[in-house]
């Protein structure tokens, strides 16, 4: 049976099943003896019940060098002042899209406190998006790629003059076959930036489907073969039916959609755009289940912050 709310329920029951939860999921280091990485000294290193944090009041002591540390150093917990399992819980919730003044009541914390968390997740996304980013595409390979309007950010209120606004646009695309993707803030959309772009993310010999913006025109002189539909008069190419960007396009409506249920805390944080992707590889890994991704992005809490 999936992993779901009830059984975090019941893996959280207290602060000892909590942490044996975490330790499971790597969140912190094994209970079986370490190698000291003070003195060297290996299978010298084991739990003891003394850390000052309350939250996780355990330490690891070398029975060699007998230098003790918080079991939390360099994990997700070693500064946070929420108990595990709100911790846990707050994560759970995030994978739910649950809404910040809901998760507040059902984990018991404030609105600000969920916000701030909330952020950490999404630089979680960053990490875990940017170190396995991977050129998409290929010889054989469709890859749509388009830039959007995102939003407008507002530094003031009131009426504003027109460099009082920062318009928010994103570059991206994606493989029509493996659906794998990539999506990025861009603060220009001149030929110089877009082409590195697509070079940097799209390999060589992929056929790139576009509309007609200026910036994709020499395309073909850089190794890629290229498609092009005119927005102004047709969704798709009269001449070649399989030249469309309505994949990339339904990309960006999701985005969007995301960002506009957000509300206005999204304006102040490019991050939650690598929250999207990281949700959307999830996906493409098989992993819909809100349970599932919970568990995976344990692993990748993990992964980010491994400990001592």
């Amino acid at each position: 049976m999936a992993f779901n709310l009830r059984k975090l329920c019941v893996s959280c029951r207290d602060i000892e099943s909590c942490i044996d939860f975490c330790v499971v999921h790597k969140l912190l280091p094994s209970k079986e003896s370490n190698k000291c990485i003070d003195c060297g000294a290996e299978g010298k290193v084991v739990w003891q019940k003394r850390s000052k944090n309350k939250n996780v009041p355990y330490c690891l002591k070398c029975s060699s060098c007998h230098k003790e540390s918080a079991i939390a150093v360099k994990t997700w917990f070693e500064r946070t002042k929420l108990t595990v399992a709100q911790s846990l819980t707050l994560i759970y919730l995030w994978q739910l899209h649950i809404k910040i003044f809901d998760a507040a009541i059902e984990a018991e914390v404030s609105a600000n406190t969920v916000v701030d968390y909330y952020r950490f997740y999404r630089e979680v996304c960053y990490v875990i998006i940017t170190n396995s980013q991977r050129e998409i595409g290929g010889v054989g390979h469709v890859v749509e790629v388009d830039e959007s309007h995102l939003f407008v950010r507002k530094y003031n209120r009131g009426r504003l003059t027109k460099h009082e606004k920062e318009h928010i646009w994103i570059f991206g695309g994606i493989d029509r076959d493996t659906k794998q993707c990539f999506a990025l803030r861009v603060n220009r959309r001149n030929k110089e930036t877009l082409c590195s772009l697509i070079k940097n993310f799209i390999l060589p010999g992929t056929k790139i489907c576009t509309d007609g913006w200026k910036s994709y025109k020499d395309l073909e002189k850089e190794g890629y073969l290229h498609g092009i539909v005119n927005h102004s008069v047709e969704f798709i190419n009269s001449e070649d039916s399989r030249v469309c960007t309505q994949t990339v396009e339904r990309m960006w409506g999701t985005l969007k959609s995301e960002v506009k249920r957000k509300g206005r805390e999204s304006e102040h944080d490019d991050l939650y755009m690598f929250e999207f992707l990281y949700r959307q590889m999830q996906r493409r890994n098989g992993q819909s289940e809100a349970g599932a991704i919970f568990l995976n992005f344990l692993e990748d809490i993990g992964k980010v912050y491994p400990g001592r």
